[in-house]
């Protein structure tokens, strides 16, 4: 016996309709309360979406704060204005400086004088007068009073008539400087 082909249409279609209802009603059903997992036809396939939330965790940077730079030592010199104590004798008061931020350790100035032929003129009976100050902190001075008597040979050959040139240094542990020349007329 064979159905009319109307009938098997109706009957296919009547299946179909069966499993899209039952499909969606499976579908829309909320999962069981309890631990156990629903157990699974084998025509069906289970897809489950685990969500996992991490804990929030905020770590506290410290950008660190720049540390000034410091400016290395370095020195300036103030010679001062020299009055006449004699034809050839000169008195200052000079003034040097640490300009820099960091301590000068064992600073000392040194003066020499040379004519403008390149004779060294000894100097209160020496060829240079070196004082010597101590530690000079950042941006502090030092004043001192010197006295300068050259000894400019018989008859004063070596000074009178000429340029003298002072050449003036500081020392210091960490650093050498030397300052631009003094020129005097004897």
């Amino acid at each position: 016996m064979t159905l009319p082909r109307t009938a098997a249409i109706g009957i296919l279609v009547v299946v179909v309709v069966f499993l899209l209802v039952t499909g969606a009603y499976i579908l829309s059903q909320e999962p069981p309360l309890s631990d156990e997992t629903p157990p699974t036809s084998p025509d069906r396939q289970e897809v489950s979406t685990v969500a996992q939330t991490v804990p929030s965790t905020t770590v506290a940077t410290r950008t660190p704060l720049p540390t000034p730079t410091k400016n290395p030592v370095d020195f300036s010199l103030d010679p001062g204005t020299p009055v006449h104590c004699g034809l050839t004798c000169r008195e200052t008061t000079a003034t040097i400086t640490n300009t820099g931020d960091e301590v000068a350790h064992s600073v000392c100035v040194i003066l020499e004088v040379f004519n403008e032929n390149g004779e060294r003129i000894f100097i209160n009976s020496a060829p240079t007068i070196e004082r010597c100050l101590g530690d000079i902190e950042g941006g502090s001075s030092r004043s001192e009073t010197i006295l300068i008597n050259a000894d400019c040979g018989f008859l004063a050959s070596k000074c009178i008539g000429h340029t003298l040139i002072l050449k003036t240094r500081a020392t210091s542990l960490e650093k050498t400087q030397s300052f631009p020349d003094s020129l005097m007329v004897v």
